[in-house]
């Protein structure tokens, strides 16, 4: 959602191969807010284009559908920041956030944040059948918020991550934790503290591995 880093739209381009790997027919909806030298043909990431978006997978996702939802872009506390051609627009919020997943509280639905003091959201989005995973806690940034490789680390630890169609989805992000952690002692930054929750009615897919509760019966 920010065009300050050709990581963010590119991590867009990493969830979408690894899900097509797992099943070619998902339904794919991509937003963008390209860096210089990237390619503009996805539809601009704009707060109202996002509840477009949310509004149209709310019509079409059944009870047993699968639904991931990745949001990867700058952050500061509480807001998820959306640049257009390096303009500042309005940010999406935990409220308009809750609001758009709200009525998909019945289908099994994965949200990945990879943001800068994304641990904000995780209390308003918590849900029965749910899944938050964070790239940090409320408090902090992550690799001090400067993203000068393809991918922002924690979504290329998830969905770059090798195997990570037969891991369940604690595992991998047990995995992507332990990734993290490496990289953050490597390159001598603090810790992010990435964070999971998992809604109670969440733990039985949560616990199959990815290729399987990733394919809707």
């Amino acid at each position: 959602m920010h065009s300050q880093s050709k990581a963010f739209r590119n991590d867009v381009l990493l969830a979408e191969k690894m899900v097509s790997g797992i099943d070619p027919n998902a339904l794919m909806l991509k937003l963008a807010n390209p860096a210089r030298d990237q390619s503009a043909e996805w539809p601009q990431a704009t707060a109202e284009n996002f509840a477009l978006v949310m509004s149209k997978m709310a019509e079409v996702a059944r009870p047993r559908d699968r639904v991931l939802l990745l949001i990867s872009t700058h952050a500061n506390p509480g807001l998820l920041n959306i640049t257009v051609g390096g303009k500042n627009q309005p940010p999406i919020t935990p409220r308009m956030l809750s609001d758009a997943l709200a009525p998909l509280n019945k289908v099994p639905t994965l949200v990945v944040l990879s943001a800068c003091y994304s641990g904000a959201f995780v209390e308003p989005l918590k849900a029965p059948n749910r899944v938050v995973l964070t790239a940090t806690d409320a408090r902090l940034t992550t690799f001090r918020c400067q993203y000068e490789g393809n991918h922002t680390p924690f979504a290329e630890a998830l969905f770059g991550q090798p195997g990570a169609a037969s891991l369940t989805v604690n595992d991998w992000m047990g995995e992507a934790k332990k990734s993290i952690a490496a990289q953050e002692k490597r390159r001598k930054v603090p810790a992010s503290k990435p964070q999971a929750f998992i809604g109670d009615e969440a733990k039985g897919w949560a616990g199959q591995p990815m290729k399987d509760w990733l394919q809707a019966p």
